[in-house]
């Protein structure tokens, strides 16, 4: 208790150096924690990209490819439209889950001012996609809605959508990509939308109209031999089979470069951080040394001045690091939705478990740089006799 209140007494004293070491290692910790959170967010949603459909392939119009990516990796709404019978060639390969997807924008509903809502119609009796986060997606009825994660919309409410009013049957859990600001509907409600004389104007009054078939190829079967197999069955239509990966190479390619370019601020924000902190805490510890001679001389020992020293930064560095933490996720958690919005590109929050292990890592690099300053300074100090420590000015 007393080497505690000793640490908070000299705290108290030297304020202002007291309130410098705190703030690098706030800056330290937000350098470590907070970059390390955002960046991790953003690469939580790029790991996602290939398995975040459960498909492998996408038969999309070649003229609507860049909607296509904007709406399932960006959330930028869209009407894509072509007829299931152009598919009707691709029925008899073997090896294949096939899915459709009908993407429809709508600008004006009851319940929200703002525009471009994402529709997205699928079968729940093919889909392989949308049941991956939320148990209610197989048994979707024609009257029920999925709102996605960030659309702002419980459980329950009542949605007008195209004229027609639905239930909110359940909230997906987040996906990372445009699905999260989508609501989704059944392809037998979709129908009931497109081939009404009320939206005639808008789809011609037909129904079996799809944006995307999601196609999941299953054990066995070979990729490449599947899409050489699509193709040639959609040769002369403007339809084309993508794998995953053509779909998401230049966003991952944004993301490299993205995630790159805060790393690099990073570190560099951490060294001038780091070397500050290691500066203040030897001369300021260097000041010390009539005190540890003063100790010395009257029969202090050793272990006792270290931890009258150890105690004051520990207070220090565990204020900076908790608030640095704090400030964190402060600043990101309210601001996530803005921040997938304005990134243009994937961003997942990662697990509890995940953030606890960066703040883990961020404590043991705060422990690491106190642990090497106090070390070098204390070893110094030790090797001189208490005389000379106290022939020294404070």
């Amino acid at each position: 208790m007393g080497t505690i209140k000793y640490a908070l007494n000299v705290i108290s004293y030297s304020r202002f150096r007291s309130a410098i070491v705190f703030v690098l290692v706030f800056v330290t910790t937000v350098c470590i924690f907070g970059t390390g959170l955002f960046t991790d967010n953003i690469r939580s949603g790029a790991d996602k990209l290939n398995g975040t459909t459960n498909t492998d392939l996408y038969i999309v119009p070649q003229e609507y490819l860049d909607s296509t990516k904007d709406m399932l990796f960006k959330g930028k709404a869209c009407t894509i439209l072509f007829h299931e019978d152009e598919l009707d060639g691709i029925k008899d390969i073997q090896g294949i889950d096939v899915s459709r997807q009908l993407y429809l924008e709508t600008l004006e509903m009851s319940c929200c001012s703002s525009g471009g809502l994402q529709i997205v119609a699928y079968d729940p009796k093919t889909d392989f996609s949308v049941k991956q986060w939320s148990t209610k997606a197989p048994e979707l009825k024609a009257d029920e809605i999925l709102a996605g994660s960030s659309s702002n919309f419980t459980v329950g409410e009542s949605v007008n959508v195209f004229g027609r009013s639905f239930r909110v049957a359940d909230i997906l859990e987040e996906t990372g990509m445009g699905y999260d600001s989508s609501l989704f509907l059944t392809c037998e409600a979709a129908d009931s939308i497109t081939s009404s004389a009320e939206y005639k104007y808008m789809f011609g009054q037909r129904d079996g109209l799809l944006s995307m078939m999601l196609i999941r190829q299953n054990t066995g079967s070979d990729i490449t031999s599947l899409i050489e197999q699509i193709n040639a069955a959609l040769s002369g239509s403007e339809l084309k089979v993508y794998a995953v990966d053509e779909l998401t190479s230049g966003l991952r390619g944004n993301i490299r470069m993205l995630t790159g370019m805060v790393g690099v601020m990073d570190v560099f924000a951490l060294i001038i951080a780091s070397v500050s902190l290691f500066a203040m805490v030897t001369v300021t510890a260097q000041q010390r040394r009539k005190v540890a001679g003063s100790l010395l001389s009257v029969g202090a020992c050793k272990g006792r001045i270290l931890m009258m020293f150890l105690t004051e930064y520990l207070l220090l560095f565990a204020a900076g690091t908790v608030l640095g933490i704090a400030a964190s996720l402060i600043f990101l958690l309210p601001l996530h939705d803005v921040l997938k919005t304005a990134l243009d590109m994937p961003y997942k929050l990662i697990s509890a478990g995940q953030a606890f292990g960066i703040a883990a890592k961020t404590l043991a690099i705060n422990a690491g740089m106190l642990a090497a300053a106090l070390s070098f300074t204390f070893i110094t100090i030790m090797k001189q006799e208490p005389a000379m420590l106290t022939g020294e000015n404070v």
